[in-house]
């Protein structure tokens, strides 16, 4: 988003509730909603701000409004998340790279590796549904926390952290 853009959505939000800014810094004010929504898509956080507007008599914080953001960028539900973890699998003796590369962020923590997916189709059913379905459910929640965090972190955060991780990949391997 642009700082335009940001200045809309706070005009907006400005409209909607009473009192948005009072006793605030405006300045101060548009400088954090555009470092938490810059990498933002404003087509989803006007959409996000219309949802939000309709179901909350209280102004949005950022974390509000990143709550609705993350909704309509992914709105799945546990069960859901299951159902594609429980598919991959059933696809990937043969082709496990393609069907973890598929798999949205949550899922792909779970499983771990592509690796790790081709052994869950070598699960027997009963214990897929039973067990791993268990473990899945335990996880989720831990996990979704997870990934929201690393969504609200700049881009230049994420790819130093993947870096990192690239790094010490690679340090394993030669160990």
């Amino acid at each position: 988003m642009t700082k335009d853009e940001i200045k809309k959505l706070m005009e907006y939000f400005q409209a909607a509730y009473k009192g948005f800014y009072e006793g605030k810094d405006v300045q101060a004010v548009m400088t954090v909603w555009f470092d938490a929504l810059c990498d933002e898509d404003p087509r989803i956080v006007s959409q996000a701000a219309k949802n939000f507007v309709k179901t909350s008599e209280f102004a949005p914080t950022v974390a509000g409004l990143m709550k609705q953001v993350n909704l309509i960028k992914e709105p799945r539900g546990t069960t859901d998340l299951w159902t594609l973890i429980n598919k991959a699998a059933s696809n990937s003796l043969y082709h496990s790279e393609e069907e973890f590369k598929k798999l949205p962020p949550e899922c792909q923590s779970f499983v771990g590796s592509p690796s790790a997916l081709k052994d869950l189709a070598q699960t027997d059913v009963g214990t897929m549904n039973t067990i791993v379905k268990g473990q899945f459910l335990k996880r989720v929640e831990a996990i979704k926390e997870h990934q929201e965090v690393q969504r609200g972190l700049p881009m230049e955060v994420r790819q130093a952290i993947d870096e990192s991780k690239r790094k010490l990949l690679l340090e394993e391997e030669y160990e």
